[in-house]
C-alpha cells in the first residue's frame, strides 16, 4: 500500500503536502481531547502504536497486538466498507471517514465500535492511518445511553465538513441538512427542507435518480456519480454515499456527498497533457523540433539528436546554431521550406539531403508546420524529421532494377520507350509546325526529326553455342560499353533482351548525319572483343526507321526498324538498313486525321466498344472498359492513337470525354435495368480533363443524368497524368474517390515514377501494361517485372489487373502469381454495346 501511495498523482502529491500539518493537528486534537481508544495502523493494515484502552477493549497485551493486521481484528462482514473508505483517503476525495464496525475480541466476542480515520503524513515516516475509536455496544440498552448516541450521531452530522442530508425515500423530501450543505449548495435551511432530492438535479438526470431510488436497500449503498445543481444554476459532480436508516418513524437516507469537480477536471487535464507528451516525447519513433524563423533549435528530442549523429538534445541545440548552413547539403533548401510555409498551412514529406555531426550525408523526411501569433506573425516551426536514408537507397535499387538490364547496366526495354515517347512528343511539335506552314505537303521538304535503330548482334548464338552461355554474357557487356561511347546527349542506348539493342537519336538535321551515325557504329565492331583473352570478331546488322516518314508513334517505329535490320542482315549482315526516305501514308492519314476530328463529334462518327475484365478468382466479368472507336468515312476505323493526340490538340477532348463517359454511363445503366450482372464500367480520363476545376461536378451531373451510382464508375489515368500537377490531381482524385467512385492507374509500370508516387495516390488499382505482358513467361525480365509489380500492388492492398492477355500461357502465368483480374483477346476483343449486351447475357444465364 506504501508503494501505490508513491506512486499518486503528482497533483494529488501536492495537495496532500499542503494538508498535512492541517491534517497532524487535527489528529493531535482529536487524541489529547478524546476519552475513547486510538491506534494506529499502516497503509497495509499493520497495527502499529495502541492506546491502553483499545488492548483493554480487545483483551490483549500491546505486545500481542502489535503483531496483528487490521483484518484479524475487523469482523469480515464489514471489511470492504473499510477498505473502499481507505481508498478514497489515499485519493483525497475525503479528508476523514466514519463507519460504524465490529471489532472481534481475544476471546472472540463481538463489540461494536463507531470508528473515526483519518490520514497521517510525516516527513519523518511512512504515512499511515490513525483510527480513533468508541465502544457503542450498549448504546441502546439504556434510554440515556440512546441519547448519548443520538447526540453523538447529530454531532457527527451537524459538523461533519462534507454536505449531508437525510431524505424521505417515499416523498423525496428533505428532512434534515447540515451546515456544509447549506454553505457548499447556497441554499438557506428553510429553502433545503421545503424541497425535493429532484430539485438538485438537472432535468435530464431525474429519471436515472428515480431509477436509483427504487433500487435502494437496507444498509450502505457504494458512492455514485451524480450532477447536482447548485441555488447560482452552476453544476458540480459528487461522489454520493448513502445509508439506509429510520427517522423520525420514517424510512429515509442518509447522504454524504464529496464534490470532485476540480478532482476530475484535474484529472482529465492531468490525462491529455500526459498522453500528449507521451506520444511526442516519451514514445516518438521521430524526431521532433521547434526551430526559430532565424534557424536555432529551440526544442529537440533524444530522437533528433540521434538522426543529426549528436550525443544528446542538449548537444545538437548547442551546437547546430545556424540550420540553413550547416544541416541542408543546399543551403538554398531551409529557404525552399519556409517559402512554402507562406503559401500553405504546412508541408509534408519535404526530403533533404543533410549532414551528420561528423559529416555524412543522409536523406531525411519532414513534416513541418508555422506556429504563429495572433498578429499572424510567425513564433516558430515545429514538426517531425524521419531519416529516409535506407529507403531512399532501397527504392532507387528498386527503381533502378526496374528500368535497367541487370546484365549490362544499360536502360531496358520499359525505359527505352518512355525516353522514346518523350522524344517524340518533342518532335511532334517540330511537326505540327512543318503542317501549319504548308498549304500542301511536300516529301522533299519536311527532313526527319528521329531516328530508331534497331541493333542485333551477328553470329551472336555460335558464340553461345561454342563457348557458353558466360562468354555470351561476357561479351555483352563489352558490347554495351563500346556502344555507349557513341551515346550524347541527343541519343539513348537500351538492351531490349538477348543480343538485341536499340538506340533513338533526336533533334536530327538530315538522313545523311544519321546514315553516318550507323557507318560509326559498324566500323566499331571491326575491332575485336576479348572475352576470356580471347579475341572475338562481331558484327551487327542495324535497321533504322525516322521519324515521321515510318511511323507517329513508337510501337510502329520500333516494328519498323526491327523491319529494316532483317533486310540488312539478308544483304550479307554487318551492315544497316533504312525503312523509308520518304512521308508514308501514315502521314497523309494523319493529315486527314487532323482535319476531319471536328466534324467527327457532330457527325455521330464515334462508337464507344467494350471489352470485358474478367475477375479470376469468379472466372466473371465484374468490369467492363469503354473505349472510343472513329469510323471515318473514308479512312475507316481509325486507331486511338493517331485520333486522341489531334482531339488533344484541337481543344476537343475534354468534349469527347464527357460524351464517352455520357453514352457508357448511359449503357451501363440500360444493363443494370434489364436484369443484367450489375458491373462497374472503366473509362479513360486525360490531362486536358483533370485541368478542369469543376472536373468532378460534371462526372456527377452526368451519372445523375444517366441514373449511374458512381460505385459503379471506374476511372483510368496514367502516372504522366499525375506528374503533370501532382497536387492539383492527388487533390481531385481524392475528392471524387470520396463520391464512390474507383480509381485505377492504367498503363502501370511504363512511367519513371511509378515507384515513387504510387503511395501517394487514393488509388484501388493498378493495371499492368501489355508490354509486359507480351512476352510472359518466355521472357525472364517481363516475368519478373510483372510478379514484382503484382506482389508490390497487394502489398499495398491493392487490386492487380493484368491488359494484352492473348494466349493461355500468359493467363496461367498470371494466375500462379495471384493476379486479380485480365482483359484481352484470349477473352474478347473490344466490342459494341449489342455485343457486350450478349456477353453480359450469357454470363447470367
Amino acid at each position: 500500500m506504501a508503494e501505490r501511495y508513491q506512486n499518486l498523482n503528482p497533483i494529488y502529491q501536492e495537495i496532500l503536502k499542503e494538508e498535512r500539518l492541517k491534517n497532524l493537528m487535527r489528529i493531535a486534537k482529536c487524541i489529547e481531547n478524546s476519552t475513547v481508544g486510538v491506534f494506529e495502523t499502516t497503509l497495509d493494515d499493520q497495527i502499529l502504536e495502541v492506546s491502553i484502552s483499545f488492548c483493554d477493549l480487545l483483551g490483549y497485551s500491546a505486545s500481542q497486538i502489535s503483531q496483528l493486521k487490521y483484518e484479524q481484528i475487523c469482523h469480515p462482514d464489514d471489511l470492504s466498507a473499510y477498505y473502499f473508505l481507505k481508498e478514497r483517503l489515499l485519493s483525497r476525495e475525503i479528508d476523514h471517514c466514519y463507519l460504524n464496525v465490529r471489532y472481534i475480541r481475544e476471546d472472540g466476542q463481538i463489540v461494536q465500535v463507531l470508528q473515526n480515520t483519518d490520514l497521517s503524513l510525516d516527513n519523518t515516516k511512512e504515512p499511515s492511518f490513525v483510527n480513533r475509536f468508541e465502544d457503542i455496544t450498549d448504546w441502546e440498552q439504556t434510554v440515556k445511553n440512546q441519547r448519548d448516541a443520538d447526540n453523538r450521531t447529530r454531532y457527527l452530522f451537524e459538523n461533519n465538513p462534507n454536505p449531508m442530508w437525510i431524505y424521505d425515500i417515499e416523498t423525496l423530501q428533505f428532512l434534515a441538512v447540515n451546515q456544509a450543505a447549506i454553505n457548499h449548495y447556497g441554499y438557506s435551511e428553510a429553502e433545503f427542507l421545503s424541497m425535493t432530492v429532484q430539485d438538485i438535479r438537472p432535468p435530464e438526470d431525474v429519471p436515472r435518480l428515480l431509477e436509483a431510488i427504487s433500487k435502494v436497500s437496507v444498509g450502505f449503498t457504494e458512492p455514485d456519480i451524480w450532477r447536482h445543481c447548485k441555488k447560482d444554476g452552476s453544476h458540480i459532480i459528487v461522489s454520493a454515499s448513502a445509508h439506509t436508516l429510520t427517522y423520525n418513524n420514517r424510512k429515509c437516507e442518509l447522504i454524504l456527498i464529496n464534490d470532485v469537480t476540480q478532482k476530475m477536471q484535474a484529472e482529465e487535464a492531468l490525462k491529455r497533457a500526459e498522453a500528449k507528451y507521451r506520444s511526442i516525447f516519451e514514445n516518438a519513433i521521430e524526431g521532433i523540433f521547434q526551430s526559430s524563423v532565424d534557424g536555432r533549435f529551440l526544442i529537440a528530442n533524444p530522437m533528433l539528436a540521434k538522426i543529426y549523429g549528436y550525443a544528446s538534445s542538449e548537444d545538437l541545440i548547442e551546437n547546430l546554431t545556424d540550420i540553413g548552413s550547416q544541416l541542408y547539403v543546399d543551403p538554398q533548401r531551409r529557404l525552399q521550406l519556409i517559402n512554402l510555409l507562406k503559401e500553405q498551412e504546412d508541408v509534408k514529406l519535404f526530403e533533404s539531403e543533410v549532414y551528420r555531426k561528423d559529416g555524412t550525408i543522409i536523406w531525411t523526411s519532414e513534416n513541418v508546420y508555422a506556429v504563429h501569433d495572433v498578429a499572424g506573425n510567425v513564433l516558430y516551426f515545429e514538426g517531425t524529421v524521419e531519416d529516409i536514408t535506407a529507403s531512399k537507397i532501397a527504392k532507387a535499387e528498386i527503381e533502378h532494377l526496374a528500368f535497367h538490364d541487370s546484365l549490362t547496366n544499360l536502360p531496358n526495354r520499359v525505359l527505352f520507350r518512355d525516353r522514346l515517347s518523350k522524344a517524340l512528343n518533342n518532335a511532334y511539335e517540330k511537326l505540327h509546325s512543318y503542317l501549319d506552314q504548308m498549304q500542301e505537303v511536300e516529301v522533299k521538304l519536311i527532313p526527319p526529326l528521329l531516328a530508331v535503330l534497331f541493333l542485333d548482334l551477328d553470329r551472336f548464338k555460335l558464340v553461345n553455342d561454342t563457348m557458353g552461355h558466360a562468354a555470351g554474357d561476357r561479351l555483352l557487356i563489352e558490347v554495351a560499353k563500346r556502344l555507349s561511347e557513341y551515346i550524347s546527349e541527343s541519343t539513348f542506348l537500351a538492351r531490349m533482351g538477348g543480343d538485341e539493342f536499340m538506340i533513338f537519336v533526336s533533334d536530327l538535321q538530315n538522313v545523311e548525319s544519321i546514315k553516318q551515325f550507323a557507318q560509326l557504329i559498324l566500323k566499331s565492331f571491326e575491332v575485336p572483343f576479348f572475352v576470356e583473352e580471347m579475341a572475338l570478331y562481331i558484327g551487327t546488322s542495324i535497321g533504322i526507321s525516322l521519324y515521321p516518314s515510318d511511323g507517329m508513334d513508337e510501337d510502329t517505329l520500333m516494328k519498323h526498324a526491327d523491319t529494316a535490320m532483317f533486310r540488312a542482315k539478308e544483304r550479307g549482315r554487318n551492315h544497316y538498313q533504312l525503312y523509308n526516305h520518304a512521308i508514308s501514308a501514315q502521314v497523309m492519314e494523319y493529315v486527314a486525321i487532323k482535319n476531319g476530328i471536328r466534324q467527327a463529334l457532330e457527325r455521330s462518327e464515334f462508337q464507344v466498344f467494350y471489352q470485358p475484365q474478367i475477375n479470376l478468382v469468379t472466372g466473371e466479368i465484374d468490369c467492363v472498359e469503354a473505349l472510343v472507336r472513329w469510323l471515318h468515312p473514308e479512312l475507316g476505323w481509325v486507331p486511338p492513337n493517331q485520333f486522341i493526340p489531334a482531339a488533344e490538340e484541337h481543344g476537343l477532348i475534354v468534349k469527347l470525354g464527357e460524351w464517352i463517359l455520357r453514352t457508357a454511363s448511359s449503357q451501363t445503366r440500360f444493363w443494370q435495368k434489364n436484369g443484367l450482372p450489375y458491373i462497374r464500367v472503366a473509362v479513360n480520363f486525360s490531362v486536358k480533363q483533370f485541368q478542369s476545376p469543376d472536373l468532378s461536378d460534371r462526372i456527377m451531373q452526368i451519372l445523375a443524368e444517366t441514373d449511374l451510382e458512381p460505385q459503379y464508375l471506374e476511372l483510368e489515368i496514367t502516372e504522366s497524368l499525375v506528374m503533370q500537377d501532382q497536387n492539383t490531381v492527388i487533390k481531385m482524385l481524392r475528392q471524387l474517390q470520396s463520391l464512390g467512385m474507383h480509381i485505377l492507374i492504367d498503363d502501370f509500370g511504363t512511367g519513371y515514377s511509378s515507384l515513387s508516387y504510387l503511395r501517394l495516390l487514393p488509388v484501388s488499382k493498378v493495371k499492368i501494361d501489355a508490354c509486359f505482358v507480351r512476352e510472359i513467361p518466355q521472357n525472364n525480365e517481363d516475368a519478373a517485372i510483372t510478379s514484382a509489380i503484382i506482389a508490390m500492388a497487394h502489398n499495398l492492398n491493392l487490386t492487380v489487373i493484368a491488359e494484352g492477355v492473348e494466349r493461355k500461357e500468359q493467363l496461367e502465368f498470371l494466375q500462379a502469381h495471384n493476379c486479380d483480374a485480365v482483359q484481352g483477346y484470349l477473352f474478347s476483343r473490344p466490342v459494341p454495346a449489342h455485343e457486350a449486351t450478349l456477353l453480359l447475357q450469357a454470363q447470367f444465364k
